[in-house]
C-alpha cells in the first residue's frame, strides 16, 4: 500500500495542485486585463490540465502494477477502473457519476487527439476547452463560480463538465477505494 500512496503523494497531489493553482492564476490574470497575462495563464492551465489528467489517469496503471494488500489482482487496467467506479460520486454526493470514463477519455483525446473508439465520451482534444460557462450550463456546485473562464470538457451530449470537479471525483473514488481520508474539496496536500 505504502507504494501506491507515495505515488500519490510525488506524483498525482503534485500534478492536481499545479492545476488548481494554474486555474487561480488564470482568475488573476483575467482581473488585470492584460490580454499577454491572460493568454499565458490559459496556455499554462492547458498544459497543467493536461498533466493532471494524465497523472490522475494512469494512477490505474500504478495500481495495476503494485497491487495493494487486500486488493483483487487484475489482467489489466480495464477491470480495475470498473473496480473504482461505484466509489466514483459527484462532488461527495450519493450521486455515482462515470467520471472515471470520463477522464479516461479526456486523458486519451489529450494524447492522441482523435478519439476512435466507439464509447468514447468526448469527440476529440477540442472537446477539452477553456470556456467561460454562463448559469445552469453546469450541475449546481461544478466548476468556479460566476462563469468564470476554466477547462471544461463537452461531452459528446453537449453536456459541459468542469475539468476540476472531475479530477476532484475521480481523485476521491481512489482515495475511497485506497481507505484513504478525504480533505477538504480543492486540497490534494498531504494528510
Amino acid at each position: 500500500m505504502q507504494k501506491v500512496l507515495d505515488h500519490v503523494d510525488r506524483i498525482v497531489r503534485p500534478a492536481l495542485r499545479d492545476y488548481l493553482a494554474a486555474e487561480r492564476a488564470l482568475n488573476t490574470a483575467h482581473d488585470t486585463k492584460d490580454n499577454a497575462a491572460i493568454d499565458a495563464a490559459r496556455s499554462d492551465a492547458m498544459r497543467k490540465a493536461r498533466s493532471a489528467a494524465n497523472e490522475l489517469h494512469h494512477l490505474a496503471d500504478f495500481v495495476l502494477n503494485n497491487p495493494p494488500p487486500g486488493m483483487p489482482s487484475y489482467p489489466d487496467v480495464g477491470p480495475l477502473r470498473l473496480h473504482l467506479n461505484p466509489h466514483c460520486v459527484f462532488l461527495r454526493t450519493t450521486t455515482l457519476i462515470d467520471d472515471v470514463q470520463l477522464l479516461r477519455a479526456v486523458s486519451e483525446a489529450l494524447k492522441h487527439f482523435h478519439l476512435d473508439r466507439p464509447g468514447a465520451m468526448i469527440q476529440d482534444a477540442n472537446s477539452v476547452i477553456m470556456f467561460g460557462s454562463g448559469w445552469g450550463q453546469m450541475r449546481y456546485g461544478e466548476g468556479k463560480y460566476g462563469g468564470a473562464e476554466q477547462v471544461l470538457v463537452v461531452r459528446k451530449t453537449g453536456e459541459k463538465r468542469a475539468l476540476s470537479s472531475i479530477l476532484q471525483n475521480v481523485f476521491d473514488a481512489w482515495l475511497s477505494l485506497l481507505g484513504q481520508p478525504l480533505l477538504p474539496i480543492g486540497d490534494y496536500s498531504r494528510p
